[in-house]
């Protein structure tokens, strides 16, 4: 032993954990008007977490129509307050633009607008009404709350003409959606995109919408599949919508048909309306979802149901292309639901979100509690995601019992704190015998089981009045 003499002091492990959950924001992949914000904003995760950073990226957060993550930005900055949001935009001017000509635009007070959106400023080219080239310092650029193109000129002209590239969303394929790996450069492109959301921000996926693409029966299928198992280990649910030409007398039957069946995914039927703003309800209600979540720290324990869908009517494109309003009472909602489907109907308290369900319920369906119930589900993802991430440092430690003991009684304190503040009903972990045989054990393998049970919905309240003759009886005696 070494000779020591003195005093010496030394910090030990207390084998004691406090849990953390990530942040699991809303991630959103499609398209955004990049000519207004970062033309190098391609196949990449973009952190938002406040409108500063919606104008650097993107232009701001309205709503430009026909960029499905404008229409998210604004649903969640302007209407539901929330953030953060991830946003993979696939959007590529060299594969999704367009040089769009015009020709004598009048110039009103030196000011001229390009009315086409999508244009590039880089990209403008101009001649006065002589037909002179204008030089680029004579020109000045900003844009609109419409995403349109304003131009001040500091020369003197009646009109201009002229060219300017403009990108155009209604080129993007599903292939760009999907995405996959650059076998060169080994990039990540598309839905492929999310696998690199944790290692750049050490945030889990937390919901997946592509409003407008995922009425293609691939792109839901394969945003599905991808969400469910990010990283291999990260779970996480998706929120698709019913094309917006489907009757409702069709959604059902167009569920069934396109087997959108799956409990980590939400299906929703309509299209809302506020002044005179279209928006997808997927994003609607991922919007609902993370402004229930922030209400309760973060955990996923309420459901999107019965809570304010922020807009004045839904509607759907009729055959002549028109949108039409779809006027649904609660009985109608009710068959929708019976069937997983989650719309919005009118109630005494304004339009309101209608369903509690996942797509995996439906008659004859499954029964598991834990995939037909959108709180349950997401509670679960909830639960073991913030598992994982909180005992990742316990892989390749030495694991005698105490250690394993010591991780059966944070996961317990993390169990109790969310039951103290009625998030759980109840939950329990177990290090058990039965489950970790020697062979096990000796082969690096351990396991503990967590059983919890989650606070229900009150979905179906009844109240049974009964008229008695017994007070008449008491008040009449004589």
């Amino acid at each position: 032993m070494t000779f020591k003499h003195g005093i010496s002091t030394k910090e030990l492990e207390s084998n004691e954990k406090v849990y953390l959950a990530s942040k699991s924001p809303i991630v959103v992949i499609g398209a955004a008007p990049i000519n207004m914000g970062d033309l190098k904003c391609i196949d990449t995760p973009v952190l938002i977490q406040n409108e500063t950073d919606a104008a650097k990226y993107f232009g701001g957060v309205n709503n430009i129509k026909g960029f499905n993550i404008s229409e998210t930005l604004y649903t969640a900055f302007q209407l539901f307050g929330v953030a953060p949001i991830i946003c993979i935009n696939v959007l590529d001017p060299t594969k999704h633009g367009e040089v769009h000509a015009f020709e004598n635009l009048i110039v009103k007070n030196k000011k001229v607008v390009i009315e086409h959106l999508g244009a590039i400023p880089g990209e403008l080219r101009l001649t006065n009404a002589e037909g002179t080239a204008i030089n680029g310092d004579a020109i000045e650029t900003s844009f609109n709350s419409k995403g349109q193109l304003e131009i001040l000129l500091e020369v003197d002209t009646a009109t201009v003409s002229g060219s300017v590239k403009v990108l155009n969303p209604a080129l993007i394929q599903p292939g760009d959606i999907i995405g996959g790996v650059d076998i060169t450069t080994l990039k990540r492109k598309g839905l492929e995109a999310i696998e690199d959301i944790f290692s750049k921000y050490s945030m889990i996926p937390g919901i997946g919408i592509s409003p407008g693409f995922t009425d293609n029966n691939e792109i839901r299928t394969i945003m599905n599949t991808k969400f469910e198992n990010v990283n291999s280990k990260w779970k996480s649910i998706i929120i698709a919508d019913i094309p917006e030409t489907t009757p409702y007398g069709d959604a059902i039957k167009w569920k069934k048909e396109n087997n959108a069946i799956d409990p980590e995914q939400l299906l929703t039927y309509g299209k809302g309306v506020i002044g005179d703003q279209l928006i997808h309800l997927s994003t609607l209600i991922a919007c609902e979802l993370k402004r229930g979540d922030s209400l309760n720290d973060g955990v996923p324990c309420d459901s999107p149901s019965n809570k304010s869908a922020k807009v004045s009517k839904i509607v759907y494109k009729n055959s002549e292309g028109a949108y039409e309003d779809v006027i649904l009472d609660e009985v109608q909602g009710n068959l929708l639901n019976e069937n997983g489907i989650i719309t919005a109907i009118n109630t005494p308290g304004g339009f309101m979100f209608w369903g509690n369900r996942t797509s995996a319920f439906q008659p004859g369906g499954t029964g598991e509690k834990k995939d037909i119930w959108i709180h349950a589900k997401r509670m679960t993802q909830y639960l073991c995601n913030t598992i994982a991430i909180n005992n990742q440092s316990e892989v390749d430690k030495r694991m005698p019992k105490s250690r394993a003991i010591a991780i059966r009684d944070n996961i317990n304190q993390f169990l109790g704190t969310l039951i103290s503040k009625e998030r759980l009903l109840g939950g329990r972990v177990e290090f058990r015998q039965e489950d970790n045989p020697g062979q096990s054990i000796a082969g690096g393998k351990f396991e503990w089981l967590i059983t919890v049970g989650d606070v229900p919905i009150g979905e179906d309240l009844r109240f049974n009045v009964l008229n008695s003759s017994e007070f008449a009886v008491e008040i009449y005696k004589i």
